[in-house]
C-alpha cells in the first residue's frame, strides 16, 4: 500500500490548543500509511516541538491576509513533496489551504477549533473566505457538536461536516505527587491552589475568574489563585488592575506560559475554566486526566466533556458568583473533590484518548483520498 503524504498547516505557531492538535496529528499518524510535512508562519513554540518530533517543517512568513507568499509556499511544497492531501487549521489558513488545494488538484480537510472562528460579523472578506472554504473543502472537521452546529448555521453542507473531539495522551498526567509549585510561589504546604490554564485572551473570561477569586478568598482564607498561559500585554495590564482593585495582589499570580503543565496540575486543588466562548478545551481534559475536580462554564464545548455534578461542575458563563460557589463547594468537601476527580479521570481515559482522535482523522483522510 502506498504511503500518503499529508501537508499540515496552520496560521499560528504559539502554544495553544489548535497548535497542539496539529503537533499530535503530525507526530502520531500511522507511519506505515502516512507521512507528515508541516508549513507554519514562524519559528515559535510549535516549530520547536515539531523539530523535536522529527517532523519535516518549513516556515513561510506572511505579513497580511493578502500576502500571497504563503499561498506560493503552499503550492510549491504540495508539488515538491508530492502531497496527497492538505489539512489546515483556523480560518485564514483554511482559506489558503483550500486555494492551494484547488490550484494543485489536492483534496483539503479543514478544522475549526472554536465558535469565534465562525463569526458572521467578520465583514465581506471573512464571508468570502468562508464561502470559498465551504464550496471547496473535501471535509470540515468540528472539534465539538457546538462547533458542528455553527458550521451548519453558516451554510456548510451536513455531509461535509465531521465531528472529531480533541484527544490527549492521558498517561502524561498521571503524576500523583505535588510538583513544588507552592514552594516556588512562597506558599505554605497545605495552601489550597485554584488555577486556570489558558492563554490570556478575551474569550477565556479571566475577569470573571478574578472576581470569583475575591469571593472565594472571602470564604476560604488559605485559598490562592494561579493563571497559567501566554500573556498578552494589554490583557495582563487590565487584569492586574482588577486584581489590585479587588486587593488580591498577595493571593493571585500570573505565571505566563509554562511547559510543565502536568506538574502544575498535580499541585492544583481545583481547576477552573472561566471561558465565555469555547469550542473545546484541551486544558479541561488534561485536568480531568490528572484526577482534578473541575469547575467550568457552559461555554459551548465544555458541556460535551463534563457531566455536571458527576465528573465536575458546570456553571453559566460570565457569572463570577456561580463560579465562586462551586469552587468553594470543592474546597470545602474533600470527599466530593476526590470523587469528582476519580470519575473524571476514568471518563477521559475511556472517551478522549489521543489514539482515538488520531484514528478518526486517519479514517477521514482515507475516505477523502479514496474519493479522488
Amino acid at each position: 500500500m502506498r504511503k500518503h503524504t499529508i501537508l499540515h498547516t496552520i496560521e499560528t505557531a504559539g502554544p495553544g490548543g489548535a497548535e497542539t492538535i496539529l503537533l499530535n496529528l503530525a507526530a502520531r499518524l500511522d507511519a506505515s500509511r502516512f507521512r507528515s510535512v508541516v508549513l507554519i508562519p514562524r519559528r515559535d513554540w510549535l516549530y520547536q516541538r515539531l523539530q523535536e518530533a522529527g517532523i519535516r517543517t518549513l516556515v513561510a512568513r506572511s505579513q497580511a491576509w493578502y500576502d500571497f507568499r504563503l499561498l506560493r509556499s503552499l503550492v510549491k511544497l504540495a508539488r515538491r513533496e508530492k502531497v496527497d492531501l492538505i489539512h489546515s487549521h483556523l480560518p485564514d489558513q483554511n482559506f489558503y489551504g483550500c486555494l492551494a488545494g484547488r490550484l494543485t488538484g489536492r483534496k483539503t480537510v479543514v478544522t475549526y477549533h472554536g465558535s469565534q472562528q465562525l463569526s458572521v460579523n467578520g465583514g465581506t472578506r471573512s464571508a468570502s473566505k468562508l464561502w470559498f472554504v465551504r464550496h471547496t473543502a473535501a471535509a470540515a472537521v468540528a472539534v465539538s457538536d457546538h462547533v458542528r452546529k455553527m458550521l451548519e448555521n453558516v451554510g456548510f453542507p451536513k455531509e461535509k461536516i465531521v465531528r472529531i473531539h480533541n484527544g490527549i495522551e492521558c498517561s502524561r498526567f498521571d503524576a500523583t505527587t505535588p510538583g513544588g509549585l507552592r514552594e516556588q510561589l512562597g506558599y505554605q504546604n497545605g495552601t489550597r491552589l485554584v488555577g486556570v490554564i489558558a492563554n490570556l485572551r478575551d474569550s477565556k473570561g479571566y475577569d470573571y475568574f478574578v472576581r470569583a477569586a475575591r469571593l472565594v478568598a472571602d470564604s476560604v482564607s488559605d485559598a490562592r489563585f494561579v493563571a497559567v498561559g501566554e500573556i498578552d500585554t494589554r490583557s495582563h495590564r487590565e487584569l492586574w488592575g482588577l486584581v489590585r482593585q479587588l486587593q488580591l495582589q498577595d493571593r493571585f499570580c500570573f505565571l505566563g506560559f509554562r511547559p510543565d503543565v502536568a506538574q502544575i496540575l498535580a499541585d492544583l486543588d481545583v481547576f477552573v475554566l472561566s471561558s465565555v466562548s469555547e469550542g473545546f478545551s484541551l486544558a479541561t481534559l488534561e485536568a480531568m486526566a490528572a484526577g482534578k475536580p473541575v469547575v467550568v462554564t457552559r461555554a459551548g464545548g465544555p458541556e460535551e466533556i463534563v457531566e455536571d455534578e458527576q465528573t465536575g461542575f458546570l456553571v453559566p458563563p460570565a457569572d463570577a458568583a456561580a463560579l465562586a460557589r462551586r469552587i468553594c463547594d470543592v474546597l470545602n468537601n474533600r470527599d466530593l473533590a476526590s470523587a469528582l476527580g476519580r470519575r473524571a479521570k476514568a471518563m477521559v481515559q475511556a472517551r478522549f484518548g489521543l489514539r482515538h482522535m488520531v484514528s478518526e482523522y486517519e479514517a477521514l483522510y482515507e475516505r477523502c483520498l479514496s474519493a479522488c
